[in-house]
């Protein structure tokens, strides 16, 4: 079984390892710290005895040879980096348990079939570029060398220039090719509470949810706070409201644990204390397990808008930015994790995820899956995330029985 105490040391050590922030933990891709955490992580890897490498976009890799190192590896891991003042758990509890369970078929003295590696991924969050899932991109071919000129930070340094200054350590190459990985096992805290409510050991994922991002823009006509009576106004605060409001509330009732609809940016123009807004810009980010789902959401917000021109008498634009299908997680993987479940006596449940994970981005190239652990009251990006020592030795076990079942698999 799993030394919990192991995965906790590995979680806290690498907590530790941030730039300053109030409390919690800051390690952004390609910055000092990040180096720091991977270094860790490595050290960490080669102590089990694993062939240590890192790609040319600081993705790194430990690898235990299989008896035909020719078959395609086994791959388990997550990622290194956070958010700015993040928690300890968000990623990093999955590379840690991956680390882990290698540590048990070291100290079992398997010999797995096919090679087992684990994986520590760079940038999943985007903090650095606004890029999301950046390692995971390069490794699958999304982005090549020619991107590295192209992808800027805030401060406009290409990722090319940044990378330069990273000081990668003997790098191999990003892009595999789809026939070198099995199937690649992702574990995650759950970052909801629907485990944690329903005191289940395990949630397996089905579907990475579909995602729609969207600009909702309400013109009116600015005027002084004071002067202009309320039934004259054109003002695009009220009208916005009242589409925020109304979305939120058709999702709760129409679709209740289905979909989401968040309304995460809101801009007032001109911004005067004593002038009325004369337009209002706002995000809406819309999931769901089925484009069907979003495509109704879309299409009622179009309908606000016309309510809102006519009862508040200004004019109203609906964009969408971006939508994404949902993502199915491999099947046989899915039901390794539940016979490997079944074998440990946990409890478990099927389930999707709402957020996005480089599982979605690999299991496009090769066979993938992740499941979930319960977190606390469901609290992520928050130094105040935590993850019970139980829970990850659970995750960890689980891990380790997958990987065994996935080695025998014809």
């Amino acid at each position: 079984m799993a030394a919990k105490n192991r995965i906790v040391n590995d979680i806290e050590s690498l907590r530790v390892i941030t730039d300053p922030c109030e409390g919690g933990t800051t390690r952004i891709g390609f910055t000092a710290k990040y180096r720091e955490g991977a270094e860790y992580f490595k050290e960490r890897m080669r102590e089990i005895g694993l062939e240590v490498r890192e790609d040319k976009i600081g993705n790194v890799y430990g690898r235990f040879p299989g008896k035909d190192d020719s078959l395609p590896a086994i791959v388990a891991g997550s990622h290194l980096d956070t958010v700015r003042n993040a928690g300890a758990y968000d990623g990093v509890a999955g590379a840690a348990c991956a680390l882990e369970a290698a540590r048990m078929i070291k100290e079992n003295n398997i010999k797995l079939n096919h090679p087992l590696e684990v994986m520590g991924i760079i940038e999943e969050e985007g903090t650095r570029f606004g890029q999301v899932l950046l390692g995971s991109k390069f490794v699958t071919g999304a982005f090549s060398d020619a991107d590295m000129d192209k992808i800027k930070d805030e401060d406009g340094k290409t990722l090319g220039n940044i990378i330069s200054a990273y000081q990668l350590k003997d790098s191999c190459p990003c892009y595999r090719e789809s026939n070198e990985v099995l199937a690649f096992l992702e574990l995650h805290d759950e970052q909801g509470p629907l485990l944690e409510d329903k005191g289940l050991d395990i949630g397996i994922v089905d579907k990475i949810v579909a995602i729609s991002w969207l600009t909702v823009t309400v013109n009116g006509f600015a005027g002084h706070a004071g002067t202009i009576p309320m039934p004259l106004r054109q003002d695009a605060a009220t009208g916005a409201s009242h589409m925020i409001s109304r979305i939120s509330s058709y999702t709760t009732e129409k679709y209740s644990y289905q979909a989401t609809a968040t309304v995460g940016q809101l801009k007032l123009l001109p911004g005067s204390v004593n002038c009325v807004p004369g337009k209002c810009i706002f995000s809406v980010d819309l999931r769901a397990a089925s484009l069907e789902i979003i495509e109704d959401i879309t299409k009622y917000l179009r309908k606000l808008g016309k309510e809102c021109e006519e009862l508040f008498h200004v004019s109203t634009e609906v964009e969408v930015n971006s939508r994404q299908s949902p993502i199915e997680m491999n099947f046989d993987i899915r039901q390794v994790y539940r016979d490997s479940c079944e074998k440990l006596g946990y409890s478990y449940c099927s389930m999707n995820s709402g957020a996005g994970h480089d599982s979605m981005i690999f299991s496009k190239h090769w066979p993938s899956a992740m499941f979930f652990i319960p977190c606390r009251k469901g609290i992520t990006h928050n130094p105040e995330e935590y993850v019970t020592p139980e829970a990850l030795e659970k995750g960890a076990n689980l891990l380790y029985e997958s990987i065994l079942a996935i080695d025998k698999l014809e």
